[in-house]
């Protein structure tokens, strides 16, 4: 007897569960149906609707666009950024930066010794129409080699207490190749030494030229170190003789 009322009790609670999960489920989604169903019986929310649509096809579409003239604005840097390094990389190589550099300090003080009796003397790269300018924080040397119009500028700054210098080269009033440098002063003689190459245009005759300039300085300092070599050979020889 007891057995039979206690299966009785949980049956008519399993069948109170069952109606509870029926009826959860039923109004529940019918809450969900609710909201599409009266905005597709209601004009006004059918156009509040409408236009949030519009207004987020906007926004991806212009968060798409921006992310594309960023991709393209990037793939360009990267473009120039390739070309520079393989430039640089190729003026190195090439020695183009020192023969910048030597051929500079060669000339920088042509126009001052030019006016010296024994300008001959100095000129030692046969350079012709040479002339100088100032401004405030650069010097400018103007020369023809060959007929060539070229001009070597430059432009003195100082970072953190540092001295450097920008040295640019001038082809026909247009620069074409340009290197920054640290400047070191020693025993009353600057020296410049390149850190890295800001400016580098494929076209002119500069290269060659100043290779050719860099060479003639080469040569004219492998002479000097000869002559000073066999010179204090033929001192010596009083002093060292078998």
């Amino acid at each position: 007897m007891d057995i039979d009322i206690g299966l009785t009790i949980l049956f008519v609670l399993f069948i109170c569960v069952l109606y509870g999960v029926y009826w959860y489920a039923k109004n529940h989604k019918k809450g969900n149906d609710l909201l599409p169903l009266r905005v597709n019986e209601d004009p006004y929310l059918q156009e509040v609707a409408s236009f949030k649509e519009k207004i987020d096809k906007s926004v991806a579409a212009a968060v798409r666009q921006h992310e594309q003239e960023l991709e393209h604005r990037y793939e360009n840097d990267a473009a120039h950024l390739h070309r520079k390094e393989r430039l640089s990389q190729f003026a190195r190589i090439s020695d183009l930066d020192k023969a910048l550099i030597i051929i500079w300090e060669e000339i920088e003080h042509y126009p001052i010794w030019l006016e010296r009796d024994d300008s001959d003397k100095w000129n030692k790269l046969s350079l012709e129409a040479i002339n100088s300018s100032n401004n405030e924080d650069s010097y400018s040397v103007e020369f023809l080699y060959n007929s060539q119009q070229l001009k070597i500028t430059e432009k003195t700054q100082s970072k953190t207490g540092e001295l450097n210098s920008i040295l640019s080269l001038f082809e026909n009033n247009i620069e074409v190749f340009a290197i920054e440098c640290s400047i070191n002063a020693i025993d009353e003689k600057t020296n410049h030494i390149c850190q890295q190459i800001c400016a580098f245009k494929e076209r002119g005759n500069w290269p060659k030229t100043l290779l050719e300039l860099y060479g003639q300085i080469r040569i004219e300092e492998g002479k000097s170190a000869d002559e000073v070599k066999y010179f204090r050979a033929n001192e010596f020889k009083s002093s060292f003789e078998g």
